[in-house]
């Protein structure tokens, strides 16, 4: 879509509006992804999680539509100003990434991140998912980090857990001092 838009932009005939249909072709096969095969996924974790996926790929797909409204009465159609399309482009942006990210992530800090196997990073009594088989294929008791086990204070366990087993051996090296005296 950004692609396409910029050669768009940067075609001086009427040819410029078979790049704008193919972003445009671009941005329903986004749209078809996100209503079709991406909310079902979401929906295969549970209604909290479909329910944060479709409010924001509905904020997100309406922002979305407004770049080709944009371009098309900029670069397009020449409707308004340059200044009026910065303006116009710039406020997209902040809405469309920043703000958009803040909103997305408050919806996800409302679902439950253990069915994705997931911590938050926040402090708390659960202890999170323990991957059993993950640790005991790196060669840690399985009952390393499991909450209520008893062993929390253990060492970790994992790619951490043998200290050095992957360092290189380090051969004896001999100075040029060492070496004249032998």
């Amino acid at each position: 879509m950004i692609v396409t838009g910029l050669v768009g932009a940067l075609v001086a005939t009427s040819y410029k509006w078979g790049f704008y249909a193919f972003g445009c072709a671009a941005l329903f096969y986004i749209w078809w992804v996100l209503a079709g095969p991406a909310r079902a996924s979401a929906g295969a974790l549970g209604a909290d999680y479909k329910s944060a996926f479709t409010s924001s790929a509905a904020i997100l797909s309406f922002l979305w539509l407004l770049y080709p409204i944009a371009w098309g009465l900029a670069d397009g159609g020449n409707v308004i100003t340059p200044d009026s399309e910065m303006v116009f482009y710039g406020v997209l942006d902040v809405l469309a990434k920043p703000v958009f990210t803040i909103y997305h992530l408050y919806r996800l800090s409302k679902v439950d991140l253990s069915l994705l196997q997931l911590s938050s990073g926040k402090f708390s009594t659960s202890g999170g998912v323990f991957d059993r088989e993950k640790h005991a294929a790196a060669g840690a008791p399985a009952t390393v980090g499991v909450p209520g086990t008893g062993t929390a204070g253990a060492a970790k366990g994992g790619f951490f857990s043998r200290k050095g087993h992957r360092d290189a051996v380090a051969e004896p090296r001999t100075s040029e001092a060492t070496a004249v005296n032998a």
